[in-house]
């Protein structure tokens, strides 16, 4: 019988929820549940950026979806209205309770039309020094066209009129400057201080933006546009493909319209005007909410360095093999393997690495895989200096890294200036794997050091994500490393592995045997188990191979961070569980019972067709055995979470998993307690 299967989209919004849960929790510290609010905003905007731009495309092309293993688009995009529907609700409640903390802490959110007296000549001096010069509204008329609008920002359409209703009305939009704060603290009143959306301060100035016209009485309204976001590239080699990222970024600026947010206090005749000059007339693109929209930005609310509202900032257990070792970080990688934990372990630490990396002379050459970088990339800073200083430096840029296109782009510019080899990306495929590999030459002979990762070479990332660092010098994963580096320069030759798995030439056939080898120690009576932790899970074919593994009666133990399409049953055999909390769960990570001499593995995929199927993805073993019993520990921390830690049950409700007699476990402030304890 095929196991049933969910479509990633209400799974995904599923996970959305449980970030929206975070905002309305009252223990979570104030100021923490308003970055939630943004970080929830944040993902539905590229949700429907992505997913509901390709839902809408699959459903225009009739039948074809059926050849996709997938659920019927169209259902998909009447659930995905009825549950963003619901949460916009949620949302709006979870904020009205912030805002109302806010105000019991002496933080005020004031509209237009709450300026204190003392205030109106300072904000309106504001308005004109500060805020005006950025104002250019276009004027709306029923005949012209509606210019092209931008689906980033937010507008305001505003509508003017006469006190005593003689005349036409006058129609305009006006885009909410994006180059500006979004929120403006005002001088205090008493002990109250005061904020201000940049919206209303906008709003408080339009007699003196529209002053050249005979109204007096203004009413405005926030709408807000998001478009689809897919990059198109043709398979032209005539092309650079510098010209044609260009216009395929072009082309994102002007994608069709999937969505409009807008106030839903808009007048209908009004609002009606501008959706037919967007074509954006239909039903199921139309979300009315509230007075505010891009709550995105409250991930940049000001916190007025009120610490005891945040989150109490941990300082990074160092890994004290790094530290202080003679011969630095190269002899203490030849003694043992390294297992970084960020961010409960300091990144740094890598960029220590490649700083000793770009200034040793028996260093010969790095190789890195690129697929986001910080905006100030000490990682870039350390692999342009490697070059200059004679060493051979090769990096794979993946240019199509979604959102990251532009910036990767750029740093290939800034490697090719300052002598770097640069390889933008492979034909047909994504490179999302996270390798480096650094060769250096040891009494006449080469050595490979090789660091694999769960995650991004992003030191500002790392400071939030929970990923999973390995440094070896074990020279058989150093020249597996080194192959995956020549299938990027020749891409023609598949690679030649003893250690790793690569998709997508053989990870799907890598998890298969590994899972049948658990059903088959299961029926011998030998020990069995799959644990698996992973961001995504939303595979049919590996769907069904934990699903007959289960119902073969393998324990099977699944920490899944956001889309899981995996549908469990009241009798399955499969427990699963998603963490959402201080930090953005984001390691991979898979242990084999073995029949009972565990096997773990990390990986920079997650199980998604896209990861087995059109992307390079690794998948790694760890051999040492104190590093192996360390990520089991990690593992079973996490899987005894009963403060943060909601059950995957069939219904994705969001249950949390409570405990009343059990000792409190919250897995990510235990694992930081964990690691201090054994550093």
């Amino acid at each position: 019988m095929e196991a049933e299967f969910r479509s990633k989209e209400t799974s995904w919004l599923s996970f959305n929820a449980r970030v929206l849960q975070e905002a309305a929790d009252p223990s979570v510290p104030l100021f923490e549940r308003i970055k939630f609010l943004g970080i929830y905003s944040s993902n539905l905007d590229e949700f429907f950026r992505v997913r509901v731009a390709t839902l809408k495309r699959l459903a225009s092309l009739g039948e074809e979806w059926k050849n996709l293993d997938i659920p019927d688009p169209k259902i998909t995009l009447k659930q995905v209205r009825l549950l963003v529907s619901k949460q916009g609700r949620d949302f709006n409640e979870a904020y009205g309770k912030v805002k109302a903390d806010l105000e019991k802490n002496g933080i005020k959110l004031i509209s237009e039309n709450d300026v204190p007296a003392t205030l109106r000549h300072y904000l309106a001096e504001y308005f004109r020094r500060q805020v005006s010069p950025h104002i250019f509204p276009t004027i709306l008329k029923a005949t012209a066209k509606l210019p092209k609008l931008k689906d980033l920002p937010m507008y305001l359409a505003v509508k003017a009129t006469k006190s005593d209703g003689s005349g036409r009305p006058m129609h305009a939009l006006i885009e909410i400057p994006q180059d500006l704060p979004r929120f403006i603290q005002l001088p205090s009143v008493g002990d109250t201080r005061l904020v201000m959306y940049l919206d209303d301060i906008i709003r408080f100035g339009l007699p003196e933006i529209f002053s050249t016209f005979p109204y007096d009485h203004f009413e405005s309204f926030a709408i807000k546009f998001t478009r689809d976001s897919e990059l198109a590239f043709d398979d032209d080699f005539t092309e650079s493909f510098y010209e044609k990222l260009a216009d395929s970024l072009k082309a994102r600026e002007e994608g069709l319209p999937v969505r409009a947010n807008f106030d839903e206090n808009f007048p209908k005749p009004f609002l009606n005007l501008i959706l037919r000059k967007l074509n954006l007339a239909r039903s199921d693109s139309l979300y009315p909410g509230a007075r505010y929209h891009n709550r995105r930005d409250l991930l940049s609310f000001p916190d007025f360095g009120n610490k005891e509202l945040k989150y109490e900032k941990s300082v990074p257990v160092p890994v004290k093999a790094l530290m202080g070792k003679p011969g630095g970080y190269f002899a203490a990688i030849r003694k043992r393997d390294i297992l970084i934990n960020v961010p409960y372990q300091p990144f740094r630490h890598l960029i220590t690495l490649l700083q000793e990396a770009s200034i040793d002379p028996l260093v010969q050459s790095i190789a890195m895989t690129q697929y986001r970088l910080a905006k100030g990339s000490c990682i870039a800073r350390a692999l342009q200096a490697a070059a200059r200083n004679g060493k051979s430096v090769f990096v794979m840029v993946e240019p199509q890294a979604r959102f990251d296109e532009e910036a990767n782009i750029k740093w290939a510019g800034r490697y090719r200036d300052a002598g770097v080899q640069v390889q933008l990306g492979v034909q047909g495929l994504k490179v999302h794997s996270k390798l480096i590999h650094i060769v250096r030459k040891e009494s006449g002979h080469d050595r490979s050091y090789t660091v694999l990762g769960t995650g991004n070479f992003n030191e500002d990332t790392a400071e939030i994500f929970a990923d999973h660092l390995l440094m070896t010098y074990n020279q058989e994963i150093g020249e597996d490393a080194a192959e995956i580096f020549r299938f990027f320069r020749q891409s023609y030759l598949k690679p030649r592995l003893h250690h790793l798995n690569i998709a997508p030439f053989d990870l799907r056939a890598f998890l298969r045997t590994r899972i049948e080898r658990e059903i088959e120690n299961h029926l011998s009576g030998k020990p069995s188990g799959i644990s698996i932790k992973v961001n995504n899970f939303s595979d049919t074919e590996t769907n069904e191979l934990i699903h007959r593994a289960a119902n073969s009666g393998v324990p099977v133990r699944m920490i899944v961070r956001s889309m899981f399409s995996l549908v469990i049953e009241g009798d399955c055999p499969i427990e699963a569980i998603s963490i959402v909390d201080k930090y953005l769960e984001h390691s991979r990570m898979i242990v084999f019972a073995n029949g009972g001499e565990p096997e773990v593995y990390l990986s920079s995929a997650d199980f998604m067709p896209r990861n087995f199927d059109t992307r390079v993805e690794t998948i790694f073993p760890v051999y040492e055995k104190k590093l192996k019993d360390q990520l089991i520990d990690y593992f079973d921390i996490q899987w005894s979470d009963n403060a943060k830690a909601r059950v995957l049950d069939r219904n994705l409700s969001n249950g949390y998993r409570r405990a009343k007699k059990a000792k409190p476990v919250r897995a990510q402030f235990d694992i930081e307690t964990y690691l201090r304890e054994r550093n």
